[in-house]
């Protein structure tokens, strides 16, 4: 009964382990994502010089597509700028004799370009180059703000799954120290009778990956219940459902897969520096 114990605690463990982590890796990916889709969201503001003609500011829109850090633009023709503003203002159409506003553009950027502030410095200097652009405006301040962000969350995800991961080796560790002490007696039987250290540990191994094996499955089942009820029933972030399932998916047979070698390894390390002591 003891022994059975043991290994329910160790089934246990690890199907919890697995669930955290899963779950953790899935939030962590669906909030990289989200500060992602945040840097592309923050434009970049392009005004050309007065005398630029609606050719020439289109014509440089175009060269633009094929910029790397370029994700989308989205071109301003002056005339609608002018409507909304005036608009925007309760004003008449008829309020300016002529239209002050130049021609713009709001640049898009990708992610990967938009996380670094020597990244963006490069960029506003390049599309200041040209001859058309009178000026460059970049949200700076909030580039920065989600920049820090990310990093900072970055470092937290990589602490907060170390921290798991620890826990659950140094657990795992103990729980399978206590399941071959429990055993140790039948160990030593089976050497006075011949069999070798080798044979013994593999029927140790086997006992712990078992455990492993069956926290595994009911992971799998329990994820999959998990996913089902929160899709058709909670939902709270619908634009991210495939994230969430994605990173869900994958992590978690990453984990169960890197669960399965951790008990390899601390069943090998546990049963050959206790069993020394025989």
């Amino acid at each position: 009964m003891r022994k059975d114990s043991t290994k329910i605690v160790i089934t246990f463990v690890v199907l919890i382990f697995l669930l955290i982590i899963s779950i953790s890796v899935s939030v962590l990916y669906t909030v990289n994502n989200y500060l992602d889709a945040k840097r592309s969201n923050v434009p970049v503001f392009v005004f050309f010089k007065g005398n630029v003609t609606k050719d020439q500011a289109i014509n440089y829109t175009n060269s633009l597509e094929t910029y790397a850090p370029v994700k989308s633009i989205r071109f301003i023709d002056k005339s609608t700028a002018l409507s909304d503003i005036l608009s925007k203002l309760n004003l008449p159409q008829s309020s300016l004799s002529e239209n002050p506003l130049p021609y713009s553009l709001e640049v898009f950027l990708k992610p990967k370009f938009a996380a670094d502030q020597s990244n963006i410095d490069s960029i506003e200097k390049t599309l200041k180059k040209s001859d058309l652009v009178d000026e460059v405006r970049i949200p700076k301040g909030l580039f920065t703000n989600i920049i820090r962000t990310y990093s900072a969350f970055k470092e937290f995800s990589f602490a907060l799954l170390g921290i798991f991961l620890l826990l659950e080796i140094v657990i795992l560790a103990l729980l399978l120290k206590i399941a071959y002490e429990k055993n140790v007696d039948s160990y030593n039987k089976l050497k006075l009778f011949g069999v070798k250290r080798s044979r013994i540990f593999f029927m140790f191994l086997k006992q712990a990956f078992l455990s492993g094996i069956i926290a595994s499955v009911l992971a799998i089942i329990i994820g999959a219940l998990g996913m089902f009820f929160y899709i058709n029933y909670v939902n709270i972030v619908p634009n991210y459902t495939n994230d969430i399932l994605f990173s869900f998916g994958i992590s978690g047979l990453a984990n169960i897969i890197l669960s399965l070698i951790i008990i390899t390894i601390l069943s090998l390390f546990v049963f050959f520096i206790e069993d020394e002591k025989i």
